[in-house]
């Protein structure tokens, strides 16, 4: 029996035994990309036992069964995630979690591409529901990669601003910002709209990472370097108050009132 418009199921079946066990994702990916979604979920029973050996095995081991070949690398991983993303529903794509960010931002698109707004609201709602979930979490972060790829509109839900100042990879927000410049006067602006829930918000995000605060740093850099214009964030500030928060946000707010009002009326030029 074939899949319409692909290789026979067995041919498909065999691509993707050879390409796990090789550690191969584009291979993965390429087998699958042109079957559609719901008739992928066929070969989940035949790749999942490789799967989840593979991600269950530490690295650098040997699998006597030869569910993949040589030592257990970088690329087995990700192919084994990618088969088990391509072999969902996307209901339940959207609840895998513990991805490598580059198997997030990179072959989410190909397998769903029709699909990632339903990915962006659910990462964002995860992370609003467990902010502190660092396994299951991890990947999240594709969306802003995809945002500044430009395949979907920056998002702005809570949960991803939020996830912006409180997950985004590196030791450094304002790097990351400059690495997704699209989020800066999309995404970044909602933390004045939206308010902070326990685990994730401007003013616990500042108190754990004195080193690169919001408030000391990156938002008067913002300003400094005209990418935000300072009347206009003092205009946020007011927003922020009005917004229902704890007394514990609306004193950082309060505060960033204060030294923001202190800079130079820096504006764009």
């Amino acid at each position: 029996m074939s899949v319409t418009g692909t290789p026979p199921r067995d041919d498909v079946r065999r691509r993707l035994s050879d390409a796990l066990r090789e550690g191969r994702p584009d291979a993965v990916a390429d087998t699958l990309e042109p079957i559609a979604v719901d008739d992928r979920i066929a070969f989940r029973k035949g790749v999942r036992d490789a799967a989840d050996g593979i991600l269950g095995a530490a690295g650098g081991s040997r699998d006597p069964s030869r569910r993949w070949r040589g030592v257990l690398r970088s690329g087995h991983y990700a192919a084994a995630q990618v088969a088990l993303l391509g072999t969902s529903s996307l209901s339940r794509a959207t609840q895998i979690g513990a991805l490598d960010t580059n198997v997030a931002a990179d072959y989410i698109p190909r397998l769903f591409p029709d699909d990632l707004d339903a990915f962006v609201e659910a990462y964002a709602l995860r992370f609003l529901t467990n902010p502190k979930a660092w396994d299951r979490n991890r990947g999240i972060e594709a969306i802003f990669d995809w945002a500044q790829r430009g395949i979907i509109a920056p998002p702005l839900q809570q949960g991803a601003a939020l996830m912006l100042i409180c997950w985004a990879p590196g030791p450094s927000l304002w790097s990351y910002l400059q690495q997704h410049p699209v989020t800066i006067h999309t995404t970044l602006p909602q933390i004045f709209h939206v308010p902070g829930i326990k685990g994730a918000s401007a003013a616990q995000r500042d108190a754990a990472r004195p080193g690169s605060r919001l408030d000391g740093y990156v938002i008067p850099r913002l300003i400094r370097e005209h990418s935000w214009n300072r009347d206009d964030v003092l205009r946020w500030c007011e927003t922020a108050l009005l917004v229902p928060r704890s007394a514990y946000e609306q004193r950082w707010f309060q505060a960033l009132r204060q030294r923001v009002d202190s800079l130079p009326g820096a504006r764009p030029h």
